[in-house]
């Protein structure tokens, strides 16, 4: 069995995450992430190319510690990713002037043996980026970045089959 079979079977038996699969050098899934009160998708990184001996328990401790943040520590941890991005914006003109706080959406997580990097939309004030958040092991704000949408549509299959149904529908046009 591979690190990521073996990550990905673990994972799957702690009930972390729902449709849990192993994908490219790390494993995906999703669930109902309750302090933002919305459903995410979860990609679990084990950097192999970086540390070869994965800590498969240190993964899914960071996983259950993020999943498990109250919605007080989620509100507080929105509010000082808003006013960052606001203080480093200062007088730039946004999309459009609405609160960030309230325009922020979580759209994905990744987890990594010491971080987790959020990925936002803000699609009034920065309809053409994500935002990006890093945190620490202990769940506190380390950096933040305005990264450009790269224009690419990422589409998702829940099997191989759709996937290749996909790829001959398209074909056929």
């Amino acid at each position: 069995m591979t690190q990521i079979a073996h990550l990905r079977d673990a994972i799957a038996a702690s009930q972390l995450l729902n449709d849990v699969q192993a994908d490219d050098g790390f494993v995906v899934g999703s669930v109902r992430f309750q302090a933002a009160g919305a459903d995410i998708h979860v990609n679990v990184d084990p950097e192999l190319a970086d540390n070869p001996d994965m800590d498969v328990d240190a993964l899914i401790a960071n996983t259950q510690r993020f999943l498990a943040m109250p919605a007080n520590q989620w509100t507080a941890l929105v509010h000082d990713i808003a006013l960052e991005v606001e203080e480093a914006v200062e007088d730039d003109e946004v999309q459009e002037p609405t609160d960030l706080r309230d325009d922020l959406r979580l759209h994905s997580v990744a987890v990594f043996a010491d971080a987790v990097l959020l990925s936002f939309v803000a699609p009034k004030q920065f309809p053409q980026c994500w935002v990006r958040a890093q945190l620490c092991e202990e769940l506190l704000l380390e950096d933040i970045s305005i990264d450009e949408n790269d224009g690419v549509e990422t589409i998702e299959f829940k099997s191989l089959d759709d996937l290749l149904d996909n790829l001959s529908a398209n074909n056929d046009k």
